[in-house]
């Protein structure tokens, strides 16, 4: 298993049974290819990747500043807050096939959707991506970036161990606010909690284990499902 931040990832009470691969800090280089395009290998922090691009005048990453994963983790699954996704700004992402071979695919070929990429689907390992910008203000950008982090921490527990949000997104509603109309806010399983705060987040009180966070889970896929018509699908993945 590849990892970047490992922001929404769920691991067994047992352990996982295989070899740990993180692309940490030593594969964390950013770099101009051009006035407008940015190549960042896929271990870097995606905070990072937006200040550098801040930084140097460049607009289109403000919505991704606060989200907490790798900027490999981003590409995998499309990320994406506050009206943009990593599809608005991708060029070519950079990878390791299932041979060990370097490739790489072009916006077109990157197949992205909600929470959804190439990736998730080739088990291919990605490298580097190049992202396009365009010039803006830098304090134009930092302002909404700062913007961006600010409503963030006013709605969602930040301030709280967690995997980040829970479910995907339903057509035509919200899970949190399917959780919240359901009455489960601050539901608790062993040390898992729905947060008080924003119910799109299962909290760690401090001693949740992985079977906690599944039961709670369960009980509000079937409440939710029950009351409203609703499936929640996790947006987590659990590894095993």
């Amino acid at each position: 298993m590849v990892l970047g931040k490992g922001s929404n990832l769920l691991f067994s009470d047992t352990g996982y049974s295989g070899a740990i691969l993180v692309m940490g800090s030593g594969f964390a280089k950013i770099r101009m290819l051009d006035d407008v395009t940015l190549e960042c290998e896929s271990g870097a922090p995606l905070s990072a990747l937006c200040r550098f691009a801040q930084e140097r005048g460049l607009s289109g990453l403000e919505f991704a500043y606060g989200i907490p994963g790798s900027v490999g983790g981003a590409v995998y699954m499309n990320a994406g807050a506050y009206g943009g996704e990593m599809k608005d700004v991708l060029f070519r992402v950079h990878h390791l096939d299932r041979k060990g071979n370097a490739g790489s695919l072009s916006a077109s070929g990157l197949n992205l959707s909600y929470r959804h990429s190439a990736y998730t689907e080739n088990g291919y390992v990605i490298t580097k991506a190049v992202v396009r910008l365009a010039p803006g203000d830098p304090r134009v950008i930092r302002a909404r970036m700062e913007e961006y982090m600010q409503r963030r921490r006013d709605k969602q527990p930040l301030d709280s161990p967690s995997a980040g949000s829970v479910f995907r997104r339903p057509t035509g509603a919200y899970a949190s606010a399917l959780i919240d109309e359901c009455g489960l806010k601050g539901r608790q399983v062993g040390g898992a909690m729905v947060s008080p705060k924003h119910a799109g987040f299962i909290i760690n009180s401090g001693s949740a284990t992985c079977r906690d966070v599944l039961a709670l889970i369960g009980i509000i896929q079937d409440e939710v499902n029950r009351q409203t018509g609703y499936k929640l699908e996790c947006e987590i993945k659990i590894a095993e």
